[in-house]
């Protein structure tokens, strides 16, 4: 719960900065990061959905991660190419499907994991475990990026790695979350 989305979180935190450094204007950045990416959001949040219910919430999991993944590497190669209108749009509108992605896959995880006596309690619990995560550790990005003297490109690699921890703790438990499910 606790690393599930760091990754996500950290780029997240530090997007802007880092579109308006390379160059993109803010009319550019409306424009892919909040026009299109609400369509996106709404349009994956429903596919992401139907994905969960038909291939099973641990196998979106796992989907979603690989996803942040590699959004987090399009980022990556954008900060070393530079400023380019065509991968700043694929790595923003991928990074939206992602985050639906990961949101439904997030959400439907936490369902799986209480019971139904106490779900209330259980689910608001495991979701501030999830948000705790992101928001205490997500607050030292822009310290991280000036550490690395704004290498953009490593700070993406390291947001990348990030998702890792997360997916392998998920294997860990995959066979008691499945027998839970059942």
């Amino acid at each position: 719960m606790f690393l599930f989305k760091i990754g996500e979180a950290f780029l997240g935190r530090m997007s802007i900065v880092f579109y308006k450094e390379i160059g993109f204007s803010k009319g550019q950045i409306a424009i892919y990061s909040k026009g299109l990416g609400w369509i996106t959001t709404v349009v994956f949040t429903l596919i992401g959905g139907v994905m969960a219910m038909r291939a099973g919430t641990v196998k979106t999991m796992f989907f979603a991660g690989g996803l942040m993944a590699v959004t987090n590497l399009l980022f990556a190669l954008l900060a070393l190419t530079g400023k380019s209108e065509l991968l700043f749009a694929i790595a923003v509108i991928a990074d939206d499907i992602t985050a639906a992605f990961a949101t439904v896959a997030f959400v439907a995880f936490i369902s799986l994991l209480v019971d139904r006596t106490y779900t209330a309690t259980q689910y608001a619990l495991l979701a501030s475990i999830g948000t705790a995560g992101r928001t205490t550790l997500a607050s030292s990005s822009g310290a991280l990026v000036d550490w690395l003297n704004g290498d953009w490109s490593t700070f993406f690699l390291i947001t990348t790695i990030m998702v890792i921890p997360s997916l392998i703790c998920l294997w860990l438990i995959k066979d008691r979350v499945k027998i839970g499910a059942k």
